[in-house]
């Protein structure tokens, strides 16, 4: 219709009704296309909240993944001196064969996780977070983890030399009571088969373990790996922390 009115004031020379017919039109176009603009900026913006919630999810489970690595790594740790002590002297184990055993046991042990980066690669590929200084805050902590998993993440030649010298059955006991899988997925170590071994013949493996030259090389390098780790995992968490406040505040927004 009101196309119709601008044609006849084209043909009739009113130009007065056509500049305001026109303006009209032009001033509806405008409009559309902003309210076109403002329902797409809007579905941008609820579709970046939804993710944003989704990689602060994974962050805040990565933290806690962190947390239990600590853990984990301080007995990978400790487990790895008292072996390290008992390779040092002079083979005799007296009344501390089982724990000891239990001690080369546990300090062959690796985490064996990669760093869960599938959220985080998802946003990066859309362009989220849209905030530059938030997303530099979130890309500097996968990078850091990505880098530090690597770390103590695979098995070394220690683990594999070590466990040769250790029986079936003591394995039996060892992987029975000795190391649980909490929640299906989070390996956790213990000591609680040391009394289980008792009925073995520890002190015959432990000899063997002590004669093995490769050993005590081997065992150093993994014990190394593992203080390294131990090293990187507070920057883990200051830099995982920075990316959860920072999400969190454009979230609160």
């Amino acid at each position: 219709m009101i196309f119709r009115r601008i044609a006849e004031a084209i043909r009739t020379r009113d130009w007065f009704t056509f500049s305001i017919e026109f303006a009209i039109v032009v001033a509806g176009v405008f409009i559309g296309i902003q309210v076109a603009n403002w329902n797409e900026a809007r579905k941008l913006a609820a579709q970046e909240s939804s993710y944003l919630e989704q990689l602060r999810e994974e962050i805040q489970n990565y933290l806690i993944g962190v947390e239990q690595r600590v853990a984990y790594t301080a007995e990978v740790i400790g487990a790895g001196e008292r072996a390290l002590a008992y390779l040092d002297g002079d083979g005799e184990c007296g009344n501390h064969c089982e724990e000891l055993l239990v001690d080369f046991f546990h300090s062959s042990q690796v985490w064996g996780s990669s760093a869960q980066m599938a959220k985080y690669r998802e946003l990066e590929r859309l362009g989220f977070p849209s905030d530059p200084a938030v997303r530099e805050l979130v890309r500097e902590f996968y990078f850091f983890i990505q880098d530090g998993s690597y770390v103590n993440e695979f098995p070394s030649a220690y683990r594999e030399t070590v466990r040769g010298h250790i029986n079936p059955e003591a394995f039996r006991q060892l992987w029975g009571r000795c190391l649980a899988i909490l929640s299906g997925q989070i390996e956790t170590l213990s000591r609680d088969c040391v009394a289980d071994l008792g009925v073995l013949n520890s002190s015959t493996m432990l000899q063997s373990i002590h004669a093995d030259p490769l050993l005590k090389q081997q065992l150093q390098f993994w014990l190394g790996q593992n203080l390294l780790a131990e090293t990187i995992f507070p920057g883990m968490r200051v830099r995982g922390e920075a990316a959860m406040a920072a999400l969190e505040r454009v979230l609160a927004d």
